[in-house]
């Protein structure tokens, strides 16, 4: 074998064990949070001495650190990849929801860790990991007012301002799954959807602003009074 083969198989066996050390670090960092969890336990469960696993991550902060941010880009890959492959953008919209509330549940473990993240975490690589999380959601929500400019666009949604519009639908659907995890009753998130939908597509009045006389238009008046 070639130099150049024996190092790719080096570099395809350096991944394998990489992505084992983590998915095992995952599973302990969610039933344990991060103070309880110690590099020996991740250790044991991957099969390593605590020595090999020092030549993957520097340390505890890092290993967390990297798995946490695999997660929740691999997350948001998911969804934005579910959304994509829809023809139109009201079922874009719908996927959008239903990506986000099947990932909950299908990650409720790894969900539960990132809603506790900021707990005791006041180290200053653990606040920069806050940082690349919060980047990492302003960028999906940046993503979501493209779709719903193309909305605007279609008439399907009114021409409001499309920043806040994002923001209230990511609002809307990360309230829902919060609300989900800390008051579970063992109906599935998923039944939520339409409930999600209805408030942000057409909102919680009956048709007139309360306090006044004004009739709000919905999407399909809208549409007509643009034409």
């Amino acid at each position: 074998m070639n130099t150049s083969g024996k190092l790719h198989r080096k570099e395809k066996e350096f991944q394998v064990r990489r992505t084992e050390i983590l998915a095992q670090a995952e599973k302990i960092f969610s039933a344990k949070g991060f103070h309880e969890t110690t590099m020996a336990q991740i250790a044991e469960a991957s099969g390593f001495s605590i020595g090999s696993l020092y030549h993957f991550f520097h340390g505890k902060e890092e290993l967390y650190s990297v798995m946490v941010m695999e997660k929740v880009r691999l997350m948001y890959d998911e969804i934005m990849g579910a959304v994509s492959r829809e023809p139109s953008i009201d079922s874009k919209i719908r996927a959008l929801v239903i990506s986000h509330f099947a990932y909950v549940e299908h990650h409720i473990d790894f969900y539960r860790l990132l809603l506790g993240h900021e707990s005791g975490l006041r180290s200053k690589g653990l606040k920069k990991l806050r940082e690349r999380i919060l980047d990492e959601h302003r960028k999906h929500v940046g993503w979501i007012e493209v779709l719903i400019q193309e909305g605007i666009r279609l008439r399907l949604i009114r021409a409001l301002d499309t920043k806040s519009l994002a923001n209230a639908l990511m609002g809307i659907i990360a309230y829902s799954k919060f609300a989900w995890i800390m008051n579970p009753s063992g109906v599935s998130l998923l039944g939520k959807v339409d409930d999600v939908l209805d408030v942000f597509l057409r909102g919680a009045a009956s048709g007139r602003v309360i306090g006044s006389n004004r009739e709000i238009p919905g999407p399909e008046k809208t549409a007509q009074e643009a034409g």
